[in-house]
């Protein structure tokens, strides 16, 4: 994983956690918040899966991707993956946000 600017870290780790329904600190580490998702992955995973299926869903990530992690690894390293895939999906989506918002205009006018 290659450096995240911290603005995208808080705001990644704040979106996930509220669709994740987890409790989050402030400030975080990559590596910090790839171990919390991946203990809340597990629970989902083995507990609650139609949950699991629905947050992949939400966040938009690949199905087939999931799969492949599944299928190759069925261990703690396959919930660290699948954070890190959340992870790198929340970011792709807060850094388009931030590249094709749109400032309001300047003239009245020509918000019509």
């Amino acid at each position: 994983m290659s450096e995240v600017p911290d603005k995208y870290l808080e705001t990644t780790a704040r979106e996930l956690g509220e669709t994740m329904e987890l409790r989050l600190p402030d400030t975080i580490s990559y590596q910090r918040l790839e171990e919390l998702l991946a203990e809340r992955l597990e629970i989902l995973i083995s507990h609650h899966f139609q949950q699991f299926v629905f947050l992949l869903y939400r966040i938009d990530v690949p199905e087939n991707q999931i799969r492949d992690i599944l299928e190759q690894d069925a261990g703690a390293g396959a919930y660290h993956k699948i954070a890190g895939l959340l992870i790198e999906r929340q970011l792709q989506k807060i850094k388009s946000r931030e590249t094709y918002k749109t400032s309001p205009p300047e003239n009245e006018a020509d918000r019509w």
